[in-house]
C-alpha cells in the first residue's frame, strides 16, 4: 500500500535498552571491592603497627637493609593497590551508562587489583619476619594480638577475601547475555538536514507504481 504525499513519519533514534538488573548488581560489586580496598589500607597499617610495637623489646638478628626494602616494596604495593582502587570505582560508575570500554577496562584492571587484595590478605607484618628469630616472632605474635582489637584481623581476612570474591562475580555478570545486548553500540541516525528526536520527516512524495507501470510523468 502507497502512503499519501506529504505524510510524515516520526524520525528514528535508537536508544539504548533498559539498564539489566545483572549489570547495576556487577556495579555495585564492583564499587563496593574498590571500597574494601581503600578502607583495608589503613587497617593493615594499624595491624601492623602492633607487631612492631610489640617488637621493640626484641633484639633484631640482622637483615635491617633487606627489611627497609622489602617495607618499600609494601609500600609501593599499597599505592598501586589505592590507584587501581579508585580507578575501578570510576569504572563501576561509567559501566551504568553503557560504556563498552568501560566494560573491558574493567575486565582488565579488576583481575589485577584482585590479586594484590590475595596477597594483602596473606601478607605477614614485615620486615618482622627478616630480622627476628623465630621464637621471638611467636611471642612477638602473642604480644601483638593481646594488644590488638579482636575485630581486626578477621574484618581484614574478610575484606581481603571477599574483594576477590564480589570482583569475580561482577566480572561474570558484565559477560552475560543481557550485559551484552545493553553494552551493544547503537547506530545513529544521520539525515540529510538537522533533526532532533520526535521531528518529523516527510515520506516520498512520489506514488510507488503497480508492479510493470510506468509512473506518471
Amino acid at each position: 500500500m502507497t502512503s499519501p504525499a506529504g505524510t510524515t513519519a516520526p524520525v528514528p533514534h535508537p536508544g539504548r535498552p533498559p539498564r539489566p538488573r545483572s549489570v547495576a548488581t556487577a556495579c555495585l560489586l564492583l564499587a563496593l571491592a574498590a571500597v574494601a580496598h581503600l578502607a583495608a589500607l589503613p587497617l593493615t597499617y594499624w595491624h601492623q603497627d602492633f607487631f612492631h610495637e610489640a617488637a621493640r623489646s626484641f633484639t633484631p638478628t640482622g637483615g635491617v637493609s633487606f627489611a627497609a626494602l622489602g617495607s618499600t616494596a609494601d609500600l609501593a604495593a599499597d599505592l598501586l593497590t589505592a590507584l587501581l582502587s579508585l580507578v575501578l570505582l570510576a569504572l563501576a560508575a561509567t559501566n551504568l551508562a553503557g560504556a563498552n570500554g568501560a566494560r573491558i577496562a574493567s575486565w582488565a584492571t579488576a583481575p589485577f587489583l584482585a590479586c594484590c587484595a590475595t596477597v594483602g590478605a596473606v601478607r605477614s607484618p614485615r620486615p618482622l619476619y627478616s630480622v627476628y628469630s623465630p621464637e621471638d616472632i611467636d611471642r612477638i605474635t602473642a604480644m601483638a594480638r593481646d594488644a590488638m582489637p579482636g575485630w581486626l584481623e578477621p574484618l581484614l581476612l574478610t575484606l581481603g577475601l571477599g574483594a576477590p570474591v564480589a570482583i569475580t562475580v561482577a566480572l561474570v555478570l558484565l559477560a552475560l547475555p543481557p550485559a551484552n545486548g545493553f553494552f551493544r553500540s547503537r547506530p545513529s541516525v544521520d539525515p540529510a538536514w538537522p533533526a532532533h528526536p520526535g521531528d518529523v520527516v516527510p515520506r516520498s512524495t512520489t506514488a510507488v507504481a503497480p508492479e510493470g507501470s510506468t509512473g506518471a510523468g
